[in-house]
């Protein structure tokens, strides 16, 4: 008599998959090599946020805690900062001084 052997299992974790060859990465452009856009959408939450709790001005001085008002201050003048920079970087690399991927 002869005992069949029960057929291995194929194991279909991803790991397994792509060292089998059957997963295949798709080429996916970046969105956005510039940053632009996503320095601008930092400025205006942090001018939101300011906003906000010019609101609650009293409310914070009276706990002591009217330093917050300080923060969304640097927040946004840090990304005006950033602002300039990726605007200049973006500049070299569409005049071609500068490469787009950096190491």
């Amino acid at each position: 008599m002869s005992e069949e052997q029960p057929a291995a299992k194929k194991r279909t974790d991803p790991t397994s998959q792509l060292a089998r060859g059957e997963l295949v990465h798709a080429e996916v452009k970046p969105l956005d090599l510039s940053g632009i856009p996503s320095v601008i959408t930092g400025i205006v939450i942090w001018a939101i946020a300011f906003v906000v709790l010019m609101l609650f001005r009293n409310q914070l001085k009276d706990d002591g805690l009217d330093w917050w008002i300080w923060v969304p201050v640097a927040g946004f003048g840090l990304g005006l900062i950033g602002l300039w920079y990726c605007k200049r970087r973006w500049a070299a690399i569409q005049r071609g001084d500068r490469p787009a991927v950096e190491d």
